[in-house]
């Protein structure tokens, strides 16, 4: 029986770590370390597992990937691979980085919020659908774009829903979005600036959970009151959030949860449905390759030290998102002791674990940090000129 982390893509090569039949050891020596390592087949397998959801859900459907999570062009591709796959982009910058991955415009969406006059005139000139959240956006934007441009209205989703109890992770009753009861008044405003109301849209929170369906439930019912609303609705988008697991106790909400709440709520309206999931598709398909450097006892702490720290993956500070640490030697082996895994930033909040039980460590190991394919490069700085690691698909 292997360990919770464990999915398909994973194996064990000569007692090692392997992810797609490759072991990790032969990646760490051909293309050194900190290395992030991604997995094709996983990214494809996710998002072929959305697509059957979906499929069960509503007739018709799209899936935008949300290129914030991962824009490394390899995993760009492997998104690019999976027939029907789109992407949404949330700055001028990303519309350009998708085209140039080999994205269409008609397979581009655009979501951001406090948007200024330059940001609104890009989007404009490019001809991507884009979604606002504001009065002011709409104005603004139905001064440059010809009479009668479809945009799609984002609406708060009123509750607060995510992982775990960070705030940053809920994106209800936030900076997102027009309130349900100001959908009339969102109508007029577009029309009144010579736009259409084409589209929808809600986004709950990150790394939704089981636990959250009476929520989410209310969400998408709140979303289905403003449907009804909307005269010549041809799209409604879900957003993103769905996500994985990060603990042993996650328990994310699963795929045929998410999809019976659309198709009870949602699908009637006979829209398009659409959704934008980032985590879902990549997080599961990353780690992080690091070498120890360090193994010492200090103040009573068994104290390990990696060479990489939170500007390649700033989840762990941020948001306090957990990492699974994996020997790639022994990954499967018993813990033996508890360990204090940090790195080599030079502030305190640069901890991977504060208490991580694992078998017995020498310098020069390798472990995997996992999940790790969505929002670490995307997020990473280059703070202390630490900022530096390789990324490959496999």
């Amino acid at each position: 029986m292997h360990a919770w982390w464990f999915h398909e893509s994973f194996s064990i090569d000569q007692d090692a770590l392997s992810l797609d039949g490759v072991p990790l050891r032969w990646l760490a020596q051909e293309h050194g370390t900190p290395l992030f390592v991604y997995s094709r087949a996983t990214i494809q397998r996710q998002l072929q597992a959305l697509q059957a959801a979906l499929a069960t859900a509503a007739d018709d459907f799209a899936i935008y990937y949300a290129m914030k999570a991962n824009r490394f062009s390899g995993v760009l591709d492997a998104v690019r691979s999976v027939p029907g796959v789109c992407v949404d982009t949330c700055s001028p910058r990303e519309i350009g980085y998708a085209l140039q991955n080999g994205f269409a415009l008609s397979q581009i969406s655009f979501n951001a919020g406090m948007l200024s006059a330059s940001d609104l005139a890009t989007v404009a000139q490019t001809g991507v659908h884009c979604t606002l959240d504001s009065y002011s956006g709409l104005r603004r934007y139905g001064s440059l774009v010809p009479k009668g441009t479809p945009v799609t209205l984002r609406f708060n989703p009123g509750v607060r829903v995510g992982y775990g109890q960070g705030a940053n992770l809920r994106y209800g009753n936030d900076k997102f979005g027009f309130e349900a009861d100001e959908i009339e008044e969102a109508l007029r405003v577009a029309f009144d600036a010579g736009l259409s109301v084409d589209g929808i849209h809600m986004h709950l929170g990150w790394g939704l959970q089981e636990d959250s369906v009476e929520l989410v439930e209310d969400a998408f019912a709140r979303l289905a009151y403003i449907a009804s609303c909307v005269p010549d609705l041809r799209v409604i988008n879900v957003g993103g959030g769905l996500g994985g697991r990060y603990h042993v106790t996650d328990h994310p909400l699963a795929l045929s949860t998410w999809a019976s709440l659309i198709r009870k709520h949602l699908a009637p309206f006979g829209a398009t449905i659409a959704c934008e999931p980032g985590t879902f598709v990549v997080g599961p398909a990353g780690l992080l390759l690091l070498e120890v450097n360090t193994v010492e006892k200090r103040r009573g702490v068994q104290w390990v030290g990696v060479n990489a720290g939170f500007a390649l993956n700033p989840m762990p500070a941020l948001y306090g998102v957990p990492v699974q640490i994996v020997p790639v030697h022994a990954p499967l082996t018993p813990p033996e002791q508890t360990y204090r895994v940090v790195g080599h930033i030079n502030e305190t909040t640069d901890v991977w674990s504060k208490e991580c039980a694992l078998p017995a460590l020498q310098e020069m190991d390798l472990l995997a940090l996992l999940p790790a394919g969505a929002y670490c490069t995307s997020m990473s700085s280059d703070h202390c000129l630490r900022g530096q690691a390789k990324e490959i698909v496999v």
